[in-house]
């Protein structure tokens, strides 16, 4: 599922790049609402080692849920990082793998379960060389937009008409058809391969990469909540 360098144009990979950024900032600054609260000036005049403050001019504080938040996000994100180490060969010098997306915004909620996807995709390129640097913007996108932001919204549709485990099953199966079909989608257009050989491969292999993942996500999701306290997002 990581795109590596050289096979998207060096123009939608800018572009996506930049539709990178303003996904993350927009859940950054979700997150950064939902984790901290104002705190009164005369609090401030005497901050100590006890206050636990969010730099910046607004005077943020992180709240006490705010901190077992961040928390959860990085056992979250750890979880999902073992989980992506598992790769299953593709077609035309791609990988697939189980993405986890669905499994950190149910866990977390939109917002916070993309951040730490994308941490997780950020790392692996950075440091393992899993993803080109170029292609980054790219596979954030895919991963963490499609597969994890979108995902969850597919995942709170259906919510409204199935059970909790039905719903999070195929929410996760087409975020994994989702991403791989963005994936197939960009380097087509970039011409590095047909469109319809990169796509049939893709998603030919991702279908049933998606059942694998369906049923991973429900069981990771129920363990953790049973493990985990608080390991439930609020809807």
């Amino acid at each position: 599922m990581h795109i590596p360098d050289g096979f998207i144009d060096p123009k939608i990979s800018y572009g996506l790049m930049g539709a990178a950024v303003a996904v993350l900032g927009y859940c950054l600054a979700k997150v950064r609402e939902a984790l901290t609260a104002l705190a009164p000036q005369p609090a401030l005049a005497g901050v100590g080692k006890g206050i636990k403050s969010l730099a910046g001019k607004s005077h943020r504080m992180l709240t006490k849920f705010g901190e077992q938040k961040l928390y959860l996000m990085g056992m979250v994100a750890a979880l999902v990082f073992a989980a992506q180490m598992f790769n299953f060969p593709v077609d035309k010098g791609t990988s697939g793998h189980l993405i986890g997306g669905v499994l950190a915004v149910v866990l977390l909620g939109p917002f916070a379960g993309t951040i730490a996807l994308a941490a997780v995709v950020i790392i692996q390129s950075l440091f393992f060389a899993d993803g080109g640097l170029v292609a980054l913007g790219a596979n954030v996108i895919n991963m963490a937009g499609l597969g994890a932001l979108t995902g969850f919204y597919i995942y709170a549709g259906l919510r409204k008409h199935l059970t909790e485990w039905l719903s999070i099953a195929l929410a996760a199966w087409c975020s994994v058809m989702l991403a791989a079909s963005a994936a197939s989608l960009e380097i087509g257009l970039s011409g590095t391969f047909a469109l319809g050989t990169v796509m049939l491969a893709m998603l030919k292999v991702h279908s049933v990469i998606g059942v694998a993942e369906a049923l991973i996500t429900v069981v990771l999701v129920k363990t953790f909540r049973k493990l985990v306290p608080g390991g439930e997002a609020e809807r």
